[in-house]
């Protein structure tokens, strides 16, 4: 049984040490804005400094190359999607699952960041530019080198695994609908390696409880 969907992805696709790699990138990018938010800006810049976002980028893209190479490895086969999905996460609903789950990965435990006007990441990226020379801060929002400012994956490598997105437990694509009791906050890791596939076709944990 894995712990999270990512922990399933990379046992499958990565090598051996990178779910604690990611994990504690994770880990250091949440000490330093603790650290920024208590005015310790120099243990801030010091811990920002140790997230390796190349590397992180490097186990993002080379998972994924390997996955193309040996293809699923999950049982049993997957379901057929239905003709009629489930329901897509509105802004509010999103906005009431972020705050239910406290910004925190309710598969891997991981904290997660928003990249919109008001993340706590802005102060982040404000204060250290030169540490994300590919995205910056415009407005109170982060922007990158894409098109029209859009973010791309090499902008934000430092924080690619942990970035928020909202995720239906049981698959959109099988009838899963976009509720309260069926939307968790998810790390974008563990988000992407869940895909459309149900816990128990990955042997994977059900959501933690909630923190009280």
């Amino acid at each position: 049984m894995f712990d999270s969907p990512l922990h399933f992805f990379l046992h499958h696709y990565g090598l051996p040490g990178e779910v604690d790699f990611v994990m504690q990138a994770a880990q250091r990018t949440q000490l330093a804005l603790e650290a920024l938010e208590a005015g310790d800006k120099p243990s801030a810049r010091s811990l920002w400094s140790s997230v390796d976002g190349p590397a992180l980028l490097s186990v993002w893209n080379s998972s994924n190359e390997r996955f193309a190479k040996i293809g699923p490895r999950w049982a049993p086969r997957a379901p057929t999607p239905l003709a009629t999905p489930g329901g897509d996460v509105n802004e509010s609903l999103k906005k009431q699952v972020f705050q239910r789950d406290r910004l925190r990965c309710r598969y891997c435990g991981m904290c997660v960041f928003t990249r919109s006007k008001g993340s706590r990441l802005v102060a982040l990226v404000a204060a250290f530019p030169e540490l994300t020379p590919g995205m910056h801060v415009n407005g109170g929002s982060l922007r990158g080198t894409g098109k029209g400012g859009s973010l791309r994956n090499v902008d934000y490598a430092k924080i690619l695994w942990s970035f928020a997105a909202p995720d239906h437990v049981f698959p959109r694509s099988l009838g899963g609908p976009a509720s309260l009791e069926n939307v968790v906050t998810s790390c974008s890791g563990c988000n992407y390696s869940k895909a459309d596939l149900t816990l128990e076709q990955m042997g994977v944990r059900p959501p933690r409880p909630l923190v009280a």
